[in-house]
């Protein structure tokens, strides 16, 4: 009985927030569509105070989900808030999404009511006030749009809601700071999903998030330097908790190492293009989600497979004497080489390319062994693989100095880590070499329409379609990161597991 009462009063929370932004919207449809996201996160009590079980909001959120998604899609928003910019709208969608997951979260015994508070009405007042004030009062605008007025607001309501459910000032800055920092960077108006769910997750495993925090303000540096595009930083710092979260400070110094050499090279590499005349690259040294995922996810993946193994072990409580404890060890162990391999890749692959400009004997094609312009793909150099010989090498030597203090149920395999330097340094340049390859033989190569110059844009400044002249149209260089670091990984895992 009282689940259904939760449920009628659900609805009855969500026609009282429409009908007192309905006249607002008249005036101002911006701080209508706040009243709506302010009033319902105070679902939050609801949920608390009469839902015996997770259950029902589980089954009737993706409802809702759904039903605000059709009411955008038919501009239904239009007329009841005024709002008839649809893709903003589709924030009200995000908001019942991230309260799913979190209610998700806390039925699987990852955090609870606390974390569900500061994450729904940290939310709801933080993203709504800072709106408002950021309209009334905004001078100091900032290049996402939004103003540094806007984000004190957010600070200090996220700040305060996090007190007075967790009364732990520290935490409750914290949580400020960080939901503030992701509302600032997070792109496409995901903000609905990411906030609540850093917030919670910065209640939920407090002290060891503090690091949340270190990575956001990490993540902001890169973005003002910048080294990261908007979505690029999202998926960076991603890729730095998880593997960190993991794999400890072993695997964030790893990622800091292939990160800060890759884009001082890459300051290099910008210096020299200036130089080239003949080929123009799709992408500078800014690096986008894309370019993050490339070089990041099978580490990520490393990750997991070493979380999931070490997890197995620990629940079912098994030693190195066990029989039914050899294979998740195994798998640990592959998993830190595997995880040693992608940088190794991506690290040897970069300082190749780099290194090779620096080169005074032009680039060959691997493909037709004939001179190309320096920065085609599947061009290459003796000097490049040096370099790329010595980026795999550099990796590897840190690699092995910072897994070899891991502890854990897999110590008993920890002593083949010497193997692992010989695995992962051959296992990244041979990634190094197959990028080479994919480049010359599959990697799109195209004449630009206004300049006739080579290229890797499918489009010329003048928005003219350029002539696809070699490769594959739909394998950028993207892709063929992606796949050489695949193989590069794959092949350190399976060796791993062999040895």
């Amino acid at each position: 009985m009282q689940d259904l009462i939760g449920l009628l009063l659900s609805i009855l929370l969500v026609f009282i927030c429409f009908v007192i932004a309905y006249p607002v919207s008249k005036k101002n449809p911006e701080t209508a569509r706040k009243i709506v996201h302010i009033g319902a996160a105070h679902w939050y009590f609801i949920y608390a105070g009469f839902f015996t079980s997770p259950v029902p909001a589980l089954i009737g959120l993706p409802v809702v989900a759904a039903l605000v998604a059709a009411a955008n899609a038919t501009g239904m928003f239009d007329k009841a808030l005024g709002q008839g910019n649809k893709k903003r709208n589709w924030g009200l969608v995000w908001y019942p999404v991230s309260i799913f997951i979190m209610i998700l979260m806390g039925k699987s015994g990852i955090g609870g009511m606390t974390e569900l508070g500061v994450g729904l009405l940290g939310m709801g007042w933080g993203d709504g006030l800072a709106a408002i004030v950021g309209m009334k009062f905004g001078k100091h605008r900032l290049n996402t749009g939004k103003s540094l007025e806007g984000m004190a607001a957010f600070f200090a309501a996220v700040t305060v809601i996090a007190f007075l459910f967790t009364h732990n000032i520290l935490l409750s800055v914290v949580c400020g700071l960080t939901g503030a920092v992701f509302e600032f960077m997070t792109p496409f108006g995901l903000d609905n999903i990411t906030v609540p769910l850093v917030l919670y997750a910065t209640v939920a495993f407090w002290p060891k998030s503090a690091m949340l925090l270190g990575f956001a303000l990490m993540a902001c540096l890169a973005y003002k330097w910048k080294l990261l595009t908007a979505n690029g930083v999202v998926g960076a710092f991603v890729l730095a908790v998880l593997c960190t979260w993991i794999f400890g400070l072993a695997g964030l110094v790893l990622l800091l190492l292939f990160f800060a050499s890759a884009n001082v090279i890459g300051k290099i590499r910008d210096h020299i293009q200036k130089e080239e005349g003949n080929f123009t690259e799709k992408k500078n040294s800014r690096r986008d989600l894309m370019q993050v995922l490339a070089n990041g996810l099978m580490a990520v993946l490393a990750a997991v497979v070493f979380a999931v193994s070490d997890a197995y072990l620990r629940t079912n409580a098994l030693t190195a004497a066990d029989a039914k404890a050899l294979l998740p060890m195994r798998m640990m162990f592959a998993a830190i080489v595997m995880f040693g391999a992608a940088m190794t890749e991506a690290t040897s692959d970069t300082w190749a390319g780099e290194i090779g400009r620096l080169s005074k004997k032009p680039p060959v094609s691997l493909k037709t062994g004939k001179i190309v312009p320096r920065g085609v793909s599947g061009g290459v150099t003796l000097l490049g693989y040096g370099g790329g010989l010595a980026g795999a090498a550099f990796i590897a030597v840190f690699w092995y100095v910072l897994f070899s203090g891991t502890a854990g149920p897999a110590d008993a395999l920890m002593k083949k880590l010497p193997l692992g330097i010989a695995v992962i340094t051959l296992s990244g340049f041979a990634g190094c070499i197959f990028d080479s390859v994919l480049g010359a033989y599959f990697q799109a190569l195209y004449i630009d329409a206004d300049s006739g110059k080579y290229t890797e844009k499918k489009k010329s400044p003048s928005g003219k379609d350029n002539t696809l002249f070699s490769g594959v149209h739909w394998m950028d260089n993207d892709m063929v990161n992606l796949a050489s670091n695949f193989l590069s990984a794959v092949m350190a895992f399976t060796v791993a597991m062999i040895i």
